[in-house]
């Protein structure tokens, strides 16, 4: 029989590669019964890092918390192309990198505040009510469409000649994926999206999230409970 969760609140994931958002969602509900339960912010399957659980009463504060601004962590891999511009595509393009290091920072920096970004064909942003990967599979797709996006912030982690690891604060709507083609055409290069990780929704960090994984070790109710971030008045806390 499964247990009654009554609490609302937070409930911060760490979700890995290969799983989708929806699949955190039953597996919870698998183990607990819940007046309601959602999460703010979709993660693709190929991403990892903090997927926000809305639980019973907190699933009001859902769309506010989505318009939070993000922080994210993406391996740009270059001289390689692929249609769904991350690497669950089928490469189409290969070409050796010839930019120079030196003019990596040069191009970030104009990436920097408001722009008209691409939205990516292999995406759930919808047209006429369909999804654009929907659409995209049957070619339905005719013209490139774009939307205002805005980056507040980006930080050189890593680097090497084939690729770089960026830190990237953006308001909510932003598409990692159409980034690190964009970024990688500036330089004349092409490129693609590796290892994204979201690790900032708001407030909410992805160092005080909970492995996916320790989901199948919840035992009993307490385990769940002592987890959730409490809601207060309706708003969370600061």
């Amino acid at each position: 029989m499964k247990h009654i969760f009554t609490p609302s609140g937070w409930l911060l994931i760490n979700k890995p590669e290969g799983i989708e958002s929806f699949g955190v969602i039953r597996e919870l509900k698998f183990r607990y019964k819940f007046s309601k339960i959602g999460f703010a912010g979709t993660l693709d399957p190929l991403a990892s890092g903090l997927l926000l659980i809305a639980i019973n009463k907190a699933t009001k504060l859902i769309s506010e918390m989505h318009l939070k601004n993000k922080t994210y962590q993406v391996r740009i891999f270059f001289g390689a192309e692929t249609k769904t511009q991350d690497i669950e595509g089928r490469y189409i393009k290969y070409q050796h990198p010839s930019h120079s290091k030196d003019k990596r920072l040069e191009i970030l920096k104009k990436f920097i505040g408001t722009y008209q970004q691409k939205i990516p064909i292999f995406s759930a942003h919808k047209i006429k009510g369909k999804n654009f990967y929907e659409l995209a599979r049957k070619e339905e797709i005719q013209e490139d469409k774009y939307k205002q996006v805005n980056i507040d912030s980006l930080k050189i982690l890593k680097q090497s000649n084939n690729y770089l690891d960026v830190n990237i604060e953006c308001e909510t709507g932003f598409y990692v994926r159409s980034f690190a083609e964009e970024f990688s055409k500036s330089l004349g290069d092409m490129g693609m999206a590796m290892n994204i990780i979201r690790t900032k929704i708001g407030d909410f960090n992805l160092s005080d999230s909970l492995d996916f994984e320790n989901i199948l070790d919840f035992s009993h109710i307490n385990d769940l409970d002592s987890r959730i971030i409490t809601i207060y008045s309706g708003r969370h806390p600061g």
